[in-house]
């Protein structure tokens, strides 16, 4: 459980309207993952007559706004520890779609799904040039430069990239992260002297990272978490695992 300090919705055209939906967020839930090129987050919104906003007419948010894809969202997100999470500036997330919509006479009901501004960039531009050197210097040209006259994801994030081997390629006009992952498959530390795991192309909220995975398993242990079917939480422990799924092939 936490709290939602600020939940701000904008249209998608610079100095449009915005809608404080705070009180319409009952749940939220963010997302990151190594096999995931962005992170995400989805929201359940529950609007009632008494949340309707008089500035777009007395209109929900879906249609007071309106809300059709592509709208940014100042976010700030606390668990009940006090760590924070903050999109804004270039951190914002984007309205990615909106589904599970139930209306009613009393409330409307309906989930609404936020993903990072590079993902939408991700499908307007493609890696086209040949490329030499090192795969992680070229990893972070891609994300952070144009790739082809204007085009590009030109990331204003940081991007993490561990040392990698050598490796000449050509875009062939594909998507810059389908390119990413494709050469994680190709990459192997500098210094390795012999078989690898292979890397992993993903984002966290700290932003985007090119990793070996045998760089990630020498890291050391940040905490140590339980899972128990109790609701204590002894005190050596720092926090409690929730759920857990095994995949198995």
């Amino acid at each position: 459980e936490g709290n939602i300090r600020e939940f701000v919705l904008h249209q998608a055209k610079d100095g449009g309207n915005s809608i404080d939906a705070s009180e319409a967020a009952v749940d939220i839930k963010y997302y990151e993952d190594v096999l995931s090129n962005t992170v995400s987050l989805s929201a359940i919104m529950t609007e009632s007559g008494e949340s309707d906003n008089k500035k777009m007419g007395n209109k929900g948010i879906l249609d007071g706004l309106p809300v059709r894809g592509g709208e940014p969202a100042t976010i700030v997100i606390e668990d009940h520890d006090g760590n924070k999470l903050s999109f804004k500036n270039d951190s914002k997330l984007y309205v990615n779609r909106v589904r599970n919509v139930i209306a009613g006479t009393q409330k409307d009901v309906y989930s609404m799904d936020f993903t990072s501004r590079e993902l939408f960039a991700n499908e307007q531009c493609r890696v086209v040039r040949r490329y030499d050197g090192k795969i992680s210097e070229n990893i972070k040209e891609i994300l952070e430069k144009s790739t082809s006259g204007d085009a590009g994801i030109k990331t204003k994030k940081k991007v993490s990239v561990d040392d990698s081997n050598s490796y000449n390629f050509i875009g062939n006009d594909r998507k810059p992260f389908y390119v990413c992952t494709w050469l994680a498959s190709k990459a192997a530390p500098s210094d390795s002297n012999g078989g690898t795991a292979g890397y992993l192309f993903y984002e966290t909220y700290d932003g985007f990272n090119f990793r070996s995975i045998d760089k990630l398993f020498q890291q050391r242990m940040r905490g140590n978490y339980l899972f128990s079917n109790t609701d204590d939480n002894p005190k050596e422990y720092d926090g409690k695992i929730i759920t857990y799924d095994i995949d198995r092939n």
